[in-house]
């Protein structure tokens, strides 16, 4: 979260008259308030209810089911499962717990903006209660690992591949800041929430699972770096974070795009154009947090030309006008809105005129969502 947009959506709410504050800000800071006003009170979400059978027998354990992967029609039982890539089974997304780590997330995100906003304590309170019941309450706390994530009926308990469930762990180091004074997110609270981040941290870098992770090649392995990195600010380790951020990620841009701004391995998939932004928003949210600990990845430019997150956006910002010309393979909708992050934020920080035109085209900030208006920098 930028505090520049913060202080913007505090002083609409306000109401205060200000030709500073961007004419969304109001409905923001609004659909904030309304949005944690709904989950005031509500019962804490947890990730011990999934009834479904699991690899684990430890309803602690997170769970979910690759969701590019169906019963295999030519055995009686379907098993081993089989990869149809881009084809979403619901099965297997309904038998996941991504779904409640996706609402646990949204929820402690607008009660901590609310909390923000209107220094009403209910807000703070009601966001440490929800962060507590997923992570530290002893009779629903999810367990500090991934062993059992994306898992493939018949072939494999858990992947490396389960990470991409838990991006959304990215915007918590915001969260947790949003409720540094909050005196509902008590002391205690504080250090048990370093010890979980510290375990799961330590699990992403040396376990199996998390290795295999940290190894891939496309989309899953930057993610990696920008999940870490948050994890390691989390659990108190911000030099570990810098690093990986400056050493670890920038690698891993020379190794994913072109000097002409492709993205191969997300080119070679069902859904290209789907995956090239899909890298493109999880990278630039890298950067994002990479600036805010002093490292410029926005300037980024490997031997020849390689690993330029410029020529990445300038590489696809034609076809957001001309679809018709993606000559890759896209079996769902080729959808601009997919462009939005790295549009609002390539707008900002690159005095381009083709990135900043797609964007006001395509990802005007007042149709941004609360997540990513709340992330993008402010221009100068």
């Amino acid at each position: 979260m930028q505090e520049a947009r913060l202080g913007q959506a505090k002083s609409a709410y306000a109401g205060k008259e200000d030709p500073s504050i961007p004419p969304e800000a109001k409905a923001i800071a609004t659909k904030i308030v309304k949005e944690a006003d709904k989950r005031v009170g509500k019962p804490v979400i947890t990730i011990t209810e999934n009834e479904n059978l699991q690899a684990s027998k430890d309803p602690h354990d997170y769970f979910s089911i690759g969701r590019y992967f169906w019963p295999d029609p030519s055995k009686s039982d379907g098993l081993p499962w089989i990869n149809r890539d881009g084809e979403t089974n619901p099965d297997a997304v309904k038998a996941s717990d991504e779904k409640k780590l996706s609402e646990m997330i949204h929820t402690v995100e607008y009660l901590s903006l609310a909390y923000y906003l209107t220094g009403d304590e209910k807000y703070g309170s009601e966001a440490a209660r929800f962060l507590r019941g997923f992570f530290l309450d002893t009779e629903t706390k999810m367990n500090p690992h991934l062993d059992y994530g994306q898992s493939v009926p018949g072939k494999a308990t858990g992947r490396g591949w389960g990470l991409i469930d838990t991006r959304g762990f990215m915007i918590l180091p915001d969260v947790l800041k949003l409720l540094e004074k909050c005196p509902a997110w008590t002391a205690k609270d504080r250090e048990e929430m370093k010890a979980w981040w510290t375990t799961y941290g330590d699990w992403m870098q040396t376990s199996k699972i998390g290795l295999q992770e940290k190894k891939a090649p496309n989309n899953h392995g930057a993610a990696y770096d920008v999940q870490l990195s948050a994890v390691l600010v989390m659990a108190g380790k911000e030099e570990d974070a810098k690093k990986v951020l400056g050493e670890s990620l920038p690698a891993r841009l020379d190794d994913h795009i072109t000097p002409e701004g492709k993205q191969p391995r997300e080119l070679a998939r069902t859904k290209s154009w789907s995956y090239c932004c899909f890298n493109l928003k999880n990278i630039s949210k890298g950067a994002v947090m990479a600036r805010s600990l002093g490292i410029d990845l926005w300037s980024h430019e490997g031997e020849g030309g390689k690993g330029s997150l410029r020529k990445a956006m300038l590489y696809l910002v034609p076809f957001l006008k001309n679809p018709e010309g993606w000559q890759e393979k896209q079996i769902a909708k080729f959808d601009s809105k997919e462009a939005r992050v790295w549009l609002n934020d390539g707008a900002v920080v690159y005095e381009d005129e083709a990135i900043r035109n797609a964007q006001k085209e395509f990802a005007r900030m007042e149709k941004a969502d609360v997540a990513d208006w709340v992330s993008t920098p402010v221009q100068k």
